[in-house]
């Protein structure tokens, strides 16, 4: 009797620490091609439904949620309950500052890349939103992302969306995604500013 049940126990504490070891270790961090993958799939939803090309500000802004990384942190914690830690760390180190955007992402739809610049000379107009319009048929105002935030599994993202159509007439939000059966769904969403 004794016999089988220190069997059982030598056969039971691998499984045990088996289990202990695998909730333990640090999940595998995703590579940068995923990232970048799964960031234009991101980017993708919130311009899949343009009419014209989708106009986008070339630089991502870093600029959003608070002064220092610690403040963005507590923003994102403070505006998503249920968002993960990792999610948050990697939204905080991608946001460090600005990015360009590459002008070969995979979006699924036609769309330009404002430089600094070119919207500098255009909204200096007083009607720069109908400008906008006539020089890109089709667009309705420009949009402004930040760089994506994911947890290690790349099934979690945050992200800063920008829109703005004209003077006075825009928004900014923090989006909470989560990726249900191969799509990016919007799970919460966080206003940060209106005009």
């Amino acid at each position: 009797m004794f016999t089988q049940s220190f069997k059982k126990v030598l056969i039971f504490v691998p499984v045990l620490l088996t289990l202990a070891c695998s909730t333990l270790m640090p999940k595998p961090t995703p590579s940068a091609v995923d990232i970048e993958k799964e960031e234009q799939a991101v980017y993708s939803f919130f311009v899949g439904a343009s009419t014209g090309p989708a106009l986008i500000l070339e630089a991502t802004s870093s600029s959003i949620g608070g002064d220092t990384p610690q403040e963005l942190k507590e923003q994102l914690r403070n505006s998503f309950k249920d968002i993960s830690r990792e999610t948050v760390e990697s939204f905080a180190a991608r946001n460090v500052e600005s990015a360009q955007l590459s002008p070969d992402m995979d979006l699924g739809v036609e769309y330009v890349l404002l430089s600094h610049e070119e919207l500098a000379e255009i909204s200096s107009q007083p009607n720069w939103g109908e400008l906008l319009t006539e020089k890109y048929p089709g667009s309705y105002g420009y949009t402004i992302f930040s760089r994506v935030g994911f947890n290690n599994t790349l099934d979690e993202a945050v992200i800063y969306v920008g829109n703005v159509a004209g003077p006075l007439m825009g928004s900014g939000d923090f989006f909470l995604m989560e990726k249900v059966n191969g799509e990016w769904l919007i799970k919460e969403q966080y206003m940060i500013w209106i005009s």
